[in-house]
């Protein structure tokens, strides 16, 4: 069973009627006693509903020490084209995905919990993943890690889930961590059913499901309404696993590397968007100093006149 921490959020709305985020109810987590539960960061409903997290990383992770989840997801940054509307975008929430893990492994050592910290691998392409794998430390011995931004991308293709699962295991090679896919559909799971690097997958389409169900026939989507169609759902993915034959293998291809920029500027600028990047994942700058305008600014810094020799010479 895997939880969205979104789940727990309290709200209450201002003065001015907004809602605000107030912090996280762990009065629900005593009924998980005796479940298998994990916990999720919520990151794509955060992307999609706030534009970024409404809580901090510190109680999130106090969330996750409340109570004995089998493993909980770091807070990452999804990339769906939704999210993420270009390539440099992208790169720039890869490199915040990484800032956020630093810093939930971090909160988590403290707490004693860091064994049951899971990374999260962000990207769009199979290169995006790479690169985001590279730039997270030690997370190739990681029980589990996770594979973001897969819910919504089709199974096959360049940039398809089975394309990004293969590349990812190449890159593991004998490395123990196996994967944990968030959302994946129901034909890549049935694809993936015999991958040995696949650990488990999450999919919330029940709930889709039970919504227009509910619609049709008029009626309210009650907690119990919606956990009849998620054990209707949840069994007919049993069925489906359990049918005989060989999961779908795909041949793999090398992985393309992304073009270079065209011009000396061009370049200079990704240069320097890549450099703000690795200072973010340090911590030596903030989220919002990434982007297309401060990588501009920070390409041509050292060409900017000096206010205090400009004064001099005036």
């Amino acid at each position: 069973m895997l939880l969205s921490a979104n789940a727990f959020s309290i709200w209450r709305p201002d003065r001015a009627g907004v809602r605000d985020w107030v912090g996280f109810d762990h009065r629900p987590l005593r009924r998980l006693a005796g479940l298998n539960a994990a916990l999720d960061s919520a990151g794509f409903g955060a992307m999609a509903r706030y534009g970024f997290y409404p809580w901090t990383v510190a109680a999130y992770i106090e969330l996750a020490a409340a109570a004995p989840w089998r493993w909980f997801s770091a807070m990452d940054l999804c990339v769906e084209p939704e999210i993420a509307r270009d390539d440099a975008e992208v790169l720039d929430r890869i490199a915040g995905t990484v800032r956020l893990y630093m810093l939930c492994l971090r909160e988590a050592e403290e707490r004693g919990i860091s064994e049951r910290l899971v990374p999260v691998v962000q990207g769009w392409r199979p290169d995006h993943y790479l690169r985001c794998l590279d730039r997270l430390p030690g997370v190739e011995h990681a029980p589990v890690l996770g594979v973001g931004s897969v819910c919504r991308r089709q199974v096959g293709g360049t940039d398809g889930v089975l394309r990004v699962v293969e590349t990812l295991d190449r890159a593991l090679g004998d490395a123990p961590a196996r994967l944990h896919l968030y959302g994946v559909k129901s034909e890549a799971m049935h694809a993936l059913r015999d991958h040995p690097r696949v650990a488990s997958v999450d999919s919330q389409a029940y709930g889709q499901t039970a919504r227009r169900a509910a619609f049709v026939a008029g009626q309210s989507k009650t907690d119990a309404f919606l956990a009849r169609h998620m054990v209707t759902f949840q069994r007919r993915q049993l069925a489906l696993l359990a049918e005989p034959g060989q999961g779908a293998r795909f041949p793999f291809f090398p992985v393309a590397l992304p073009e270079s920029p065209k011009g000396p500027i061009e370049a200079r600028v990704a240069a320097a968007a890549d450099e703000l990047r690795t200072l973010h994942e340090d911590g030596e700058v903030d989220w919002s100093d990434l982007g297309p305008m401060a990588a501009l600014h920070w390409a041509f810094l050292d060409d900017l006149p000096d206010p205090e020799t400009a004064a001099e010479a005036a």
